[in-house]
């Protein structure tokens, strides 16, 4: 089977967090809680880079710890609404991998559990606005993995009915939700064209 290289731009996918503390289970915490900007960024080649960043100037200073072991080829990376996890799909692993961040530092520390196993070469992942659900678009397998979140861990759990097909449409290229949370939507690259799901608010499903 062809394996594509993702593509990614020059730094990779790029992923800016506010770090907030204060906030209760998966909420945001208050703005005014909001002291540190951390970037990251999904390397192909692996692992994850984290860097600091300069609040007034936006100078990037390379985190301590980085760069932090993920899967092969890491593709694309979101971050809870919290900012106390992130998601990183790896394309050739096939699988997500969950981080908890460490609000004081922005290091990322594997979370029990994972990573867990997505379908054939996931390229992209979205986090519903209310922190429950991760949605990973899976390219050659052509369907969506779902997966609930612990909100206390930031441990995955996929639902049932998962994966969910997109179709007629080829080649699920990237994925993101509705900042409603009621629908997700999938661009397909050999298709192109673009899928819409509805979600199920009581289970995530598609």
């Amino acid at each position: 089977m062809r394996r594509l290289q993702p593509r990614i731009l020059a730094l990779g996918c790029l992923l800016a967090l506010f770090a907030s503390c204060g906030g209760e289970g998966d909420k945001p915490a208050p703005p005014a809680t909001v002291y540190k900007t951390y970037l990251y960024v999904a390397d192909s080649g692996g692992g994850v880079a984290g860097f600091n960043v300069n609040s007034n100037t936006g100078a990037l200073t390379t985190m301590a710890g980085s760069p932090f072991a993920s899967g092969s080829a890491p593709s694309s990376m979101a971050v809870s609404p919290s900012g106390r996890f992130a998601y990183v799909a790896n394309s050739y692993s096939d699988d997500v991998y969950s981080f908890a961040i460490n609000a004081d530092s922005g290091a990322l520390t594997i979370v029990a559990g994972s990573p867990r196993a997505t379908g054939s070469y996931p390229l992209s992942v979205a986090v519903a606005p209310s922190g429950a659900y991760v949605y990973v678009a899976n390219y050659y397998s052509w369907d969506v993995s779902v997966f609930s979140v612990n909100t206390s861990t930031g441990a995955l759990s996929e639902i049932a009915g998962s994966p969910f097909s997109v179709g007629a449409a080829r080649g699920p290229w990237s994925v993101t939700v509705a900042p409603s949370g009621q629908f997700v939507f999938v661009a397909n690259e050999l298709s192109g064209d673009v899928s819409v799901f509805a979600v199920n608010a009581m289970t995530g499903a598609l």
